[in-house]
C-alpha cells in the first residue's frame, strides 16, 4: 500500500499512549497553556454581548466589537505568526500575551467608565490581534513536550478538552457577571495573563517546556518526522499538500458551523425550541469528547494514513449532515448530530497532526495559523449561507467545503506532494 504524504515515520508505537501522556508534567503544563488561550476567545461572543447590554442598555455595541474586530485579525494573523517566528516564538509569545491580556482588561474598564466607542473598539482591536496568531505558536510548542510518536494521541485528548472549554466558557462568564458584567471581561484578560506567567521563559535561560526526550526518559532523534528537515523554500501558500489540509479544516469548520449554527432553525421546523437545540448541542460535544478519548487511545494502530482517515471522517460528516437536512423526526436528528460529533474530534487531531510532516520547522506557528483562521472562514460560511438560504438548503450546503476537499484529494495528491516534498528535505 502507498503511504500518504502525512503518514509519520515509522516508530515504536507505544502501547499505552495515554497512559505515557498522563505521566508527562511538561504536556500539562502545555495543556494548560493552551486552555487558558482558548477560554477567552470562546467566552467573548457572550461577555461583550451581556457587559453591552448592561453598560448601554443594547447588545448592538458587544455584536460590533465581536464582528469587526474578528475579521482584521483573520487577515492578520498568518502575517503576525510569521513575525513572531522570526522573532523567536519561545521568548515571544507569552509577550505577546500579555499584551493581549492587558488589552482586554482594558476593554472591561472602559465599559465600567462608560467610554466612547472608538477606545472600546481599539482596545478590543489590540487585545484580539495582539493574540489572535499566537494559537500557532503554542500549537508548535507541543513538538518540544512529547515525543512525535504521541502527537497524534497528544492532539486527540486536547480535542476532547476542547469540547469541555466549550461547554464551561458561557459557566465561567455567568459566574463572573454574578459580581459585574465588566468582571467577566476582565476574566478574560486575567487568563492572557496567567497564560503568559505560564509560558514565559525560565531565567536559566532554558525553553518554555521541557525537551520531549527529557519528557519521557526515552532517546528519540532530534528533528523526527519530515517537517523539521525541510527547506525554507517549500514554504506554506506553495505547497501543494498543506492546501489540501487547509481545505480539510474549512470542511470541519463548515461541518461544525452548520450543526451549531443551524440546530436552532432545524428544531424549529419540527416544532421544537430551544431546549431542544441545546440537547443536540450536547449531544455532538458529547459524542466528539468520547471518540475523541478512544481515537487517542487506538491512533498508533491504526494501520492507514492520515490522508485516507481524513477522508473517510469527512464522507461520514457528509452522511452525517445529510441525515440531519432530511431525516423527520427527533431521534433522527439525534443520531445525525451524534454521528457528526464521533468523527469531530478525530478530524481534529488527524487535520491537526498532519501539517507537522508537511511544512518547515520555520514555517510552523504560520502553518497552523493558517488552519485556525480557514477554520473560522468556513465556520462563518455556515452563517452566511442561513442568512440567505434557507434552512433547509443551508444544511444541505453543509457538505460542499468538503467536497472541494474531497475533489483537491486528487488534484493535489497528497501522496505525490509529500513525496517531493520528502525528497526535498534529503
Amino acid at each position: 500500500m502507498t503511504t500518504d504524504a502525512t503518514d509519520a515515520p515509522e516508530r515504536p508505537a507505544p502501547d499505552r499512549p495515554l497512559a505515557e501522556l498522563i505521566r508527562n508534567a511538561a504536556y500539562w503544563r502545555w495543556v494548560a497553556a493552551t486552555m487558558l488561550y482558548r477560554l477567552p476567545p470562546i467566552m467573548a461572543p457572550f461577555a461583550l454581548v451581556l457587559a453591552s447590554t448592561h453598560y448601554t442598555g443594547s447588545p448592538a455595541v458587544g455584536g460590533m466589537l465581536v464582528g469587526f474586530t474578528t475579521v482584521p485579525c483573520i487577515l492578520i494573523a498568518p502575517l503576525f505568526s510569521r513575525l513572531l517566528e522570526r522573532l523567536g516564538r519561545e521568548r515571544w509569545t507569552p509577550r505577546v500575551l500579555a499584551v493581549g491580556g492587558v488589552g482586554r482588561l482594558g476593554v472591561a474598564v472602559g465599559f465600567a467608565v462608560h467610554a466612547p466607542l472608538w477606545t472600546l473598539f481599539v482596545l478590543s482591536l489590540i487585545g484580539n490581534m495582539a493574540t489572535f496568531g499566537v494559537g500557532g505558536a503554542i500549537r508548535t510548542l507541543l513538538r518540544t513536550t512529547v515525543p512525535q510518536r504521541l502527537i497524534g494521541s497528544a492532539l486527540s485528548l486536547d480535542a476532547v478538552l476542547v469540547e469541555l472549554i466549550v461547554i464551561g466558557a458561557p459557566f465561567v462568564v455567568f459566574g463572573c457577571a454574578l459580581l459585574g458584567p465588566a468582571y467577566a471581561l476582565a476574566a478574560m484578560g486575567v487568563a492572557m495573563l496567567a497564560d503568559a506567567l505560564l509560558l514565559w521563559p525560565k531565567p536559566s535561560g532554558a525553553a518554555v517546556l521541557q525537551d520531549a526526550n527529557e519528557a519521557t526518559g526515552k532517546p528519540e532523534k532530534k528533528d523526527d518526522g519530515i517537517a523539521p528537515g525541510l527547506p525554507d523554500s517549500v514554504g506554506v501558500w506553495r505547497n501543494p499538500a498543506f492546501m489540501f489540509w487547509a481545505l480539510v479544516t474549512m470542511a470541519f469548520g463548515h461541518f461544525l458551523g452548520t450543526a451549531e449554527v443551524g440546530a436552532l432553525p432545524r428544531v424549529t421546523l419540527d416544532g421544537g425550541g430551544a431546549s431542544e437545540a441545546a440537547v443536540l448541542t450536547a449531544v455532538l460535544g458529547g459524542a466528539s469528547a468520547l471518540a475523541g478519548l478512544v481515537y487517542a487511545w487506538y491512533t498508533t494502530r491504526i494501520g492507514v494514513g492520515l490522508t485516507v482517515r481524513a477522508i473517510v471522517l469527512l464522507l461520514t460528516m457528509t452522511a452525517a449532515t445529510l441525515v440531519i437536512a432530511t431525516v423527520s423526526g427527533w431521534w433522527g436528528l439525534v443520531a445525525g448530530f451524534a454521528l457528526l460529533g464521533l468523527c469531530a474530534a478525530p478530524l481534529n487531531s488527524v487535520m491537526t497532526e498532519a501539517p507537522g510532516y508537511l511544512v518547515p520547522q520555520s514555517r510552523m506557528s504560520e502553518a497552523f495559523t493558517v488552519l485556525v483562521a480557514t477554520q473560522s472562514i468556513g465556520y462563518a460560511f455556515a452563517g452566511v449561507l442561513l442568512a440567505g438560504v434557507s434552512v433547509h438548503h443551508m444544511l444541505l450546503l453543509g457538505p460542499a467545503t468538503a467536497v472541494v476537499a474531497l475533489a483537491a484529494a486528487v488534484v493535489l495528491r497528497p501522496a505525490r506532494a509529500g513525496a517531493a516534498l520528502a525528497a526535498a528535505a534529503r
